[in-house]
């Protein structure tokens, strides 16, 4: 299931129609509409977090993490933006971090990105592993 679709699933099961939604997101209705069918697919960091608050749910659930164990595996890299950017979201220390803007890099660049991170996290965890 894609992020839109969830969203439109959590908004309905919430009870809130299309226009609170875009009220409290402050964009328009056409906006939400096109994140839920997902014609808009690659959502602002910032709209996605404030749809959570929105429709009362984590960011893990909204990309439809719910039900993951503690120790999850990581991948072995990322093939589309969508996986990458699931990824990136998770990581809350990445956004505090910063020094780049997600929502300025095109598809590939996103999977470039946290396909580098992933490498990274997998020298780190080699190093340390018991």
């Amino acid at each position: 299931m894609e992020i839109g679709e969830r969203i439109k699933e959590i908004r309905r099961a919430r009870g809130l129609s299309v226009e609170e939604v875009a009220e409290k997101l402050e964009v328009s209705v056409s906006t939400l509409y096109r994140y839920e069918n997902s014609s808009i697919s690659k959502i602002p960091i910032g709209v996605i977090d404030k749809l959570c608050s929105i429709l009362g749910v984590t960011t893990g659930e909204l990309m439809g993490n719910e039900a993951q164990a503690d120790a999850e595996e990581l991948p072995a890299s990322f093939v589309n933006a969508e996986q990458a950017m699931a990824f990136m979201l998770k990581m809350p220390v990445l956004a505090a971090y910063g020094g780049y803007d997600i929502e300025s890099m095109d598809d590939a660049t996103l999977v470039e990105f946290a396909n580098e991170i992933l490498s990274q996290l997998k020298l780190v965890s080699y190093k340390y592993k018991k």
